[in-house]
């Protein structure tokens, strides 16, 4: 396959959390570090993409629909980025309709978890993303 290769993350199984529920953000957060990993979290899309610029992690997972912004236009500045290009990206939901999904859909994020799922599922979907990361 021709194209430059994806590059060197900062840290293996690094993650960042973008979630506006307090209480939702800290389980995901307590699970991941439990699984060896290391996590940033916040709770706005703001915060969200500087943190992952500075950060440059691994895996991003996000909610959709966030108080004070929107999951997908996360996912749409950090794929436009070269330093985030090729992280991988989760989108969660509890809203998983029409126009929501075709645009997470469009946007090409690599995995998508409807609200609420269970902590094995979100296990196995963030095992499943570092394997396709190569880590």
């Amino acid at each position: 396959m021709d194209g430059p290769n994806p590059p060197s993350f900062a840290k293996p199984r690094s993650v960042l959390i973008i979630e506006d529920d307090d209480m939702f953000r800290d389980t995901l957060l307590a699970t991941l570090e439990a699984m060896g990993c290391q996590v940033q979290s916040c709770a706005t899309a703001e915060e969200g993409v500087a943190l992952a610029l500075k950060f440059k992690p691994t895996l991003v997972v996000s909610d959709v629909h966030l108080g004070s912004g929107d999951g997908r236009k996360v996912l749409r500045e950090l794929r436009e980025n070269e330093a985030t290009r090729y992280c991988q990206f989760v989108l969660m939901t509890g809203d998983w309709v029409g126009a929501s999904k075709k645009s997470s859909i469009e946007l090409e994020a690599d995995s998508y978890l409807a609200k609420p799922f269970s902590i094995p599922e979100f296990i196995a979907c963030v095992e499943a993303r570092f394997l396709e990361a190569g880590i």
